[in-house]
């Protein structure tokens, strides 16, 4: 594992420790680990889905589309 720095505001400073004294996570290291780990997943599932619709688009036949245009 790797350490890395950021700066953040006070507001997101306070979110956090918030969140760590709510039990929700053991330390600002988890929470911001599992907020990584979040959006790697939206932008992995992003970008299968565009692939699934660009497919989609080629497979289908061009008059069905025409008809919406």
């Amino acid at each position: 594992m790797t350490t890395i720095s950021a700066d953040v505001t006070v507001q997101m400073e306070k979110w956090a420790d918030d969140q760590v004294k709510k039990g929700l996570y053991k330390s600002r290291s988890e929470l911001i680990r599992e907020l990584l780990r979040e959006k790697m997943g939206k932008e992995r599932y992003s970008l299968w889905s565009e692939k699934a619709f660009a497919k989609a688009w080629e497979d289908e036949d061009d008059n069905y589309w025409e008809s919406y245009l």
